[in-house]
């Protein structure tokens, strides 16, 4: 993925240098009960996410430029012409995390909004999705604050939870993005 860079971010690919910070953050409890899986026991935990991270490509690591530390990380993940009832020919879903100690200040909007005018913009992305669990306030703020429109309620399954969470699923068209960039 492309190098993105906002006022106070930079969202790049993970490197393994990036394990103390992902596991800096990734331990803390509540922190990734609210994206569906549990807080980090070990750095082994976190090494072998962050390998799959480098792997995989296609999340970002979100790094704060003014100490060059990893904070969270923000997915921009494929997902086919169905998935979830709406036909469009190439369809993203973003999903992100945030390091506790930066929740409140602005950091996910900002990193969203970047990853969001990538996806149309340079991956020409149709629609993108995104969803946050009923508990989880401060996503849903991040997903109002980015242009997405409600569009239901859903259920996700947490495997690595082994728990069922009430959600909702939200929704951002091309032709939307296009429309709220031209105000």
């Amino acid at each position: 993925m492309k190098t993105l860079e906002t006022e106070r971010l930079i969202l790049r690919d993970w490197k393994e240098t990036d394990l103390a910070d992902f596991y800096e953050y990734a331990k803390v409890e509540g922190v990734g009960e609210m994206a569906g899986w549990p807080h980090h026991e070990n750095t082994e935990t976190s090494k072998t996410i962050l390998d799959a991270f480098i792997r995989d490509g296609d999340v970002y690591a979100i790094v704060l430029k003014e100490n060059n530390k990893v904070i969270g990380s923000l997915g921009i993940h494929d997902r086919d012409t169905l998935s979830y009832g709406y036909k469009a020919e190439i369809q993203r879903e973003i999903g992100y995390v945030l390091s506790k100690d930066y929740w409140g200040k602005g950091i996910m909007p900002e990193a969203a909004k970047a990853a969001i005018q990538y996806a149309f913009e340079e991956l020409s992305v149709d629609v993108l999705w995104c969803g946050h669990f009923q508990i989880n306030e401060q996503s849903q703020k991040v997903i109002e604050k980015t242009g997405f429109k409600y569009c239901g309620e859903h259920v996700f399954e947490s495997k690595a939870l082994n728990k069922v969470f009430e959600g909702k699923r939200y929704i951002l068209s091309k032709e939307d993005y296009e429309v709220s960039k031209n105000k």
